[in-house]
């Protein structure tokens, strides 16, 4: 800024016209100011993101359109690996909300999904003793942190009620976790007979006011064979 505004003096003294010159850095400084507003809006959201603590090296985080681990944090973005592989780098201007997945603890979620004959009370038990079973075995027993949560039946869907739960584990470890979960969940559920049921669609024609339904005529024929030649 000093050489600048010497410069601009010796040239004034030597009969320059240094109107021009003048209007030209205005326009540079213009230009310069609306270039540097992303810039200071990027190193002021980082710089309260790292002061709270919000983003660690090490977690996974979803910062909108673009989620995965965190491997590196600057005061002006963050650096995340996707499951692909793929690195995205993103301004903490961009960045309107974080949901950071690993933050302390983590909490797979179960949609547990059977058919409307079984009984959800026997459904909860065996989720029970998969946890149990896991959590006895010294692989899982260092991720678990806490016994199954059942939350109750959440919802009847089209073909299957849902029953909801979650586990509680260590940071990063709810998808290891969930993965092995459901794994010896389909195999137990396979050997008790309870029906982990797919989109199917049942059709009811309904009942008059004396409980009767009516008919519901079916006409099968043979598909006409294909003509020769």
């Amino acid at each position: 800024a000093l050489a600048a505004i010497i410069t601009m003096v010796v040239l004034a003294e030597l009969g320059v016209n240094i109107g021009p010159l003048i209007a030209g850095a205005g326009v540079v400084g213009i230009a310069v100011g609306f270039g540097a507003q992303k810039l200071v809006q990027d190193v002021i959201t980082g710089v309260f993101i790292l002061m709270e603590d919000t983003i660690s090296v090490g977690d996974v985080v979803n910062v909108g359109a673009h989620a995965g681990l965190v491997e590196a944090l600057t005061i002006r973005s963050v650096r995340l690996r996707d499951l692909a592989g793929s690195v995205h780098t993103v301004p903490f201007s961009s960045v309107s909300s974080v949901i950071n997945m690993t933050k302390d603890f983590s909490h797979f979620v179960l949609d547990v999904g059977v058919s409307y004959r079984e009984d959800t009370d026997q459904v909860v038990e065996v989720l029970k003793e998969i946890d149990a079973e896991m959590r006895a075995e010294p692989e899982f027993a260092q991720r678990m942190i806490a016994p199954i949560e059942i939350l109750g039946v959440d919802s009847f869907a089209d073909s299957a009620v849902i029953v909801k739960a979650r586990l509680k584990t260590q940071p990063i470890q709810q998808w290891t976790v969930g993965r092995e979960f459901n794994r010896r969940m389909k195999k137990r559920f396979d050997a008790l007979g309870i029906e982990i049921p797919f989109p199917h669609l049942t059709m009811y024609f309904g009942v008059d006011k004396e409980g009767r339904a009516p008919p519901a005529n079916l006409r099968l024929s043979r598909a006409a064979p294909a003509a020769e030649g």
